[in-house]
C-alpha cells in the first residue's frame, strides 16, 4: 500500500447549524425552516415533472486539500449502493482501502465480479477510471471524525455540523445468542410460541386465542458434533407449567414429504417446565449426525389446564438447525440473498402469506419473547373499548376509555392491517388507513414542526362518542397520461384533497400520509448513526446528484439531537419515539413521552377535555415497542429466478442502489441482543432525499426535512403488499397503483435513476419489476 496520506474535505455552501435546533431544543425558541430542501440535480425533462426550478443555488463542490487522488464520478454511479459516498465498508460490503492487491488484480476484480457484485464493462467503469479508483483506495482512508463525549460528527459532506446524539451509546448488556465452549460444543438459546398446526398448515402462522397468556417457551441446543461428540441435546424450558399426565413431544428429522418428521418422540421430563432429548443419529439418512446437517424439529405442547385458561394442546414452531453452526436458519438451503433481516429472518410461509408482516424474528429470545406477545395485544386493543381486534380474545378492561377525545383510529391494526401498508380511501370516501398532518408556520419552541393552531399536528376526523371530529379529507385524482421512450403508454394519478366539514376553518398546510409496514423497526433502529452518516453527502460532494442527508430530531425523552430513522420524513429517533407519537396522534392516548392529547392552541373545547396525564404506562409503552422491535422480516422469494437476478444488476446499473442502499449492519449496542451485528438487505439509507416538485406536500418543514424531501422507505417486504393488504398501492399518499408509477413520480435527486430506468428496453424494465417482487 503507498504511504497513508492524510486528506481533508473543505466543503462550501449550505450547512445546517445544529447549535441553532440545540436552541429551540432547550426552548429559546427559533422560526422558519433552517433548512430548506436541497436542490435537485441538472437532468432533462422525465414523466412527470420532477422538479428543478426553486430553491437554493447547488452549493459549490466539496475539494480535496491536499490534492491527493479522488474518486471519479463513475464509482458513486456504478459502486455507491454498496460503498458509502467516499468508499468505506458499508453493510459487510468489503473495505475498498483493505485492499492490498496490484492494479492488476483490482481491475480483474471489477471487470469479472465476485459473489453478489456484479462486472463492470468498459463502457460502464473505463479504465481511467478503474485506475483513479485503485489510486484513490490505495492512498490510504481518510481519518474519522471523532467528538469528545461519544458523540458523533456527521461528517463535513453530510449537509449538517455539529455533533449527535447515539441512540444507543453503549452496549446494553444482555447473554450471547450462541456461545462456544472450550472443548468445542455450541450452545445456542432461542424462544418461541404455540402454534395452533403444523408448519405448511392453516393455523400456523396465525396467534391462537390467549396468546399473550404465557404461551411462550425458550429452548436450548447444546450440539457437541464441532467438539468431536455425536449428540445434539434440546432442552424445553416452557414459560407456564406443562402437563402432568403428557408427555412433551420432540419431532425432527423432516422426511420430504411435507411435516412428517422420521422421528417422534417423547422429551424427559425434568420439572414441569424442564424438558429434555438427546438426538444421537440423523434419522433422514441413517447415519451418525456431521456438520453441516439440517436437523429440523419441533415441540408438541401440552400445558397444565390448572396453569392457563382455554386451549392447552398445541404444535410449535418448526426450527431448522444447520449442525455445527450454532444458529437457526428460515431455510432448507442455504440462501444469504434471501437473508432480508439477517438471523430475524423468518421462514417461509405456506397457507397464509397474508399474515407475513406479523411474525416475530427467527432468533428471538427469552427476554423479548413475552413483551413481544404482550406487547401485541396492546397493539390489538381498542382502546376506546378494550375490545382486542381478533376473536376468542378476552377484552383488556383496563385500556378501555383511553381513546380520544379526538382520533382517527381506536386501535393501531385499525391502520397497520397485518402490520402492513395503508393506502388511500377510494375517490370520495373517508380514510381509513391514512391520515393528514397539518402544520403551522415554523418551528415550535422545542424543534418539532409548528402545529396548526386551530387542529394541532394532525386532522383527526373521530370525535368523542361518535361524533364528528375536526373534519374529513377526500381525494380525487387527474389523470395523466403518458407514453415512455419506447412507446408504452401509461397513466398516472395526481390526487387533489378535499376537506369537508371543517370545524375552526381552513387549512393551510397539510400532508397526507398513508401508514407504513411496521416489520424490520428493531433492526433499523439498532444501525449505528456512523453507518447512516458515512451515506450523507448532503453536499454532493462525490458530484454523483444524489445528495441524501440526515434529518436530525430532539429525543422526545432527553431533548439530544439525535438521527431521525423513522416516518416518511425520518422524524422519529425510536421506536419508543414512534410508537408514543402515533399513540397519541392517532388515538388520542397519551404517555409520558407526549403526556397531552393531541389539540391545537386555539382548540378550547379538544383542550378542556385533554388529561394532561399518561394514560398509558411506560412498562405498556415497553411492550408495544418490544413488538415492534422483534417482528421478523420476511425472506426474499426467486432469488435463483434469472430474470430477479438481472432485474437486481438494472436496479444498481440505474442507480436505484444510490438511495435504496441494498444492505446496512446494525451496531453492537441495541438492548435487544437479537438484533445486533445482522448484515440486513433494507433497501434504504434513512437518509432525506430531494424527490422533486411533484412529490412535495404543503407543510412547512419537519424539523430539517422540506416540502420536497422524503427519507428513502425500506422496499423489504414489498413484493408481499398485494398479499398482505390487498393493493399495490406506493409512496407517501398512495397515488402509485404499482412500482412502475412509483418510479415514473420519482424527481429532484432521483430523476437520473428514473431516466436510466424508462430508457430501459421493456423487458429489463419487467425484470427491475420482477427483482422488486422478490424484496
Amino acid at each position: 500500500m503507498i504511504e497513508r496520506r492524510t486528506r481533508r474535505l473543505l466543503s462550501r455552501g449550505l450547512h445546517v447549524a445544529l447549535g441553532l435546533l440545540a436552541a429551540c431544543a432547550a426552548g429559546l425558541g427559533c422560526a422558519g425552516d433552517p433548512s430548506p430542501a436541497s436542490p435537485p440535480p441538472g437532468g432533462g425533462g422525465a414523466p412527470p415533472d420532477g422538479g428543478g426550478g426553486g430553491g437554493d443555488p447547488p452549493p459549490a463542490p466539496c475539494v480535496e486539500a491536499d490534492g491527493g487522488p479522488s474518486l471519479p464520478r463513475a464509482f458513486a454511479l456504478n459502486c455507491g449502493g454498496c460503498h458509502s459516498a467516499h468508499g468505506g465498508t458499508s453493510g459487510g460490503f468489503p473495505d475498498l482501502f483493505a485492499f492490498d492487491g496490484s492494479l492488476e488484480a483490482f481491475t480483474a476484480q471489477v471487470r469479472t465480479g465476485k459473489g453478489r457484485m456484479p462486472g463492470f464493462g468498459e463502457q460502464a467503469i473505463t479504465s481511467a477510471d478503474v485506475e483513479a479508483i485503485y489510486a484513490y483506495f490505495s492512498s490510504g482512508a481518510p481519518p474519522a471524525a471523532t467528538c469528545p463525549g461519544g458523540e458523533v460528527d456527521p461528517g463535513e459532506c453530510s449537509g449538517v455540523s455539529g455533533q449527535i446524539a447515539p441512540l444507543f451509546p453503549a452496549a446494553a448488556g444482555g447473554k450471547a445468542i450462541t456461545t462456544t465452549a472450550a472443548d468445542g460444543t455450541i450452545t445456542l438459546e432461542a424462544a418461541g410460541r404455540v402454534r395452533g398446526r403444523h408448519e405448511r398448515e392453516e393455523e400456523f402462522s396465525p396467534f391462537q386465542p390467549r396468546y399473550f397468556e404465557n404461551r411462550s417457551y425458550k429452548f436450548i441446543v447444546e450440539d457437541a458434533i464441532p467438539a468431536g461428540g455425536s449428540t445434539v441435546k434440546f432442552t424445553w424450558l416452557p414459560n407456564a407449567k406443562a402437563s402432568d399426565t403428557q408427555v412433551i413431544n420432540f419431532r425432527c428429522w423432516y422426511t420430504g414429504d411435507g411435516n412428517v418428521f422420521h422421528s417422534n418422540n417423547g422429551m424427559d421430563r425434568v420439572t414441569s417446565t424442564h424438558w429434555e432429548f438427546v438426538v444421537d443419529r440423523n434419522a433422514r439418512e441413517g447415519r451418525e449426525i456431521r456438520e453441516g446437517d439440517l436437523l429440523e424439529f419441533e415441540f408438541g405442547v401440552f400445558l397444565d389446564p390448572a396453569t392457563v385458561e382455554g386451549r392447552t394442546s398445541y404444535y410449535s414452531d418448526t426450527f431448522r438447525y444447520r449442525v455445527g453452526s450454532g444458529e437457526l436458519t428460515p431455510f432448507d438451503q442455504p440462501n444469504e440473498a434471501a437473508l432480508s433481516g439477517g438471523d430475524g429472518t423468518i421462514p417461509y410461509i405456506y397457507a397464509e402469506p397474508h399474515l407475513y408482516y406479523e411474525q416475530m424474528a427467527l432468533n428471538i429470545q427469552e427476554g423479548s419473547i413475552q413483551r413481544f406477545l404482550e406487547g401485541r395485544r396492546l397493539f390489538h386493543t381498542d382502546f376506546a373499548t378494550g375490545e382486542h381486534t381478533e376473536g376468542g380474545n378476552p377484552a383488556f378492561d383496563e385500556h378501555a376509555g383511553k381513546a380520544g377525545p379526538l382520533s382517527n383510529q381506536t386501535t393501531c391494526a385499525g391502520c397497520h392491517i397485518h402490520n402492513g401498508r395503508g393506502a388511500p380511501p377510494e375517490p370520495g370516501e373517508a380514510m381509513e388507513t391514512a391520515v393528514v398532518k397539518l402544520f403551522g408556520a415554523g418551528a415550535s419552541a422545542d424543534g418539532k414542526p409548528a402545529a396548526d393552531p386551530m387542529y394541532g399536528r394532525q386532522l383527526q376526523d373521530k370525535g368523542p362518542d361518535g361524533r364528528p371530529g375536526e373534519g374529513t379529507a377526500t381525494v380525487a385524482y387527474a389523470e395523466e397520461p403518458g407514453q415512455l421512450p419506447d412507446g408504452t403508454p401509461y397513466v398516472l394519478r395526481r390526487p387533489t384533497f378535499r376537506f369537508d366539514g371543517l370545524s375552526a376553518g381552513q387549512i393551510a398546510s397539510y400532508s397526507v400520509r398513508v401508514a407504513r409496514p411496521v416489520v424490520g423497526m428493531g433492526l433499523l433502529e439498532a444501525i449505528a448513526e456512523e453507518a447512516v452518516l458515512e451515506r450523507a453527502d448532503g453536499m454532493d460532494c462525490n458530484q454523483d446528484g444524489i445528495s441524501g442527508r440526515p434529518n436530525l430530531i430532539p429525543d422526545p425523552v432527553s431533548g439530544a439531537l439525535r438521527l431521525g430513522r423513522f416516518g416518511w420524513k425520518a422524524g422519529k429517533v425510536s421506536v419508543p419515539h414512534q410508537v408514543a407519537d402515533a399513540l397519541v396522534a392517532d388515538m388520542g392516548v397519551t404517555t409520558s413521552l407526549f403526556p397531552v392529547e393531541e389539540c391545537g392552541e386555539e382548540q378550547a373545547g379538544c383542550r378542556a377535555s385533554a388529561s394532561g396525564t399518561p394514560e398509558l404506562s411506560d412498562e405498556d409503552l415497553d411492550r408495544m415497542a418490544a413488538y415492534m422491535r422483534a417482528l421478523g422480516v420476511p425472506p426474499r422469494r426467486d432469488t435463483a429466478d434469472p430474470a430477479v437476478q438481472r432485474g437486481e444488476v438494472l436496479f444498481s446499473q440505474a442507480g436505484c442502489a444510490s438511495c435504496h442502499v441494498p444492505s446496512m449492519k446494525t451496531g453492537s449496542h441495541h438492548p435487544f441482543v437479537e438484533l445486533r451485528d445482522q448484515i440486513i438487505h433494507p433497501y434504504s439509507d434513512l437518509l432525506l432525499h430531494d424527490m422533486g416538485e411533484a412529490l412535495a406536500d404543503t407543510s412547512t418543514s419537519e424539523a430539517l426535512a422540506g416540502p420536497r424531501e422524503w427519507r428513502t422507505p425500506p422496499l423489504w417486504g414489498i413484493g408481499l403488499l398485494e398479499a398482505v393488504n390487498g393493493h399495490t398501492q406506493l409512496l407517501h399518499d398512495g397515488r402509485a397503483r404499482d412500482v412502475v408509477e412509483a418510479i415514473l413520480w420519482h424527481g429532484g435527486e432521483a430523476d437520473a435513476a428514473k431516466q436510466r430506468f424508462v430508457a430501459l428496453p421493456r423487458e429489463d424494465r419487467d425484470a427491475v419489476v420482477a427483482f422488486l417482487r422478490s424484496l
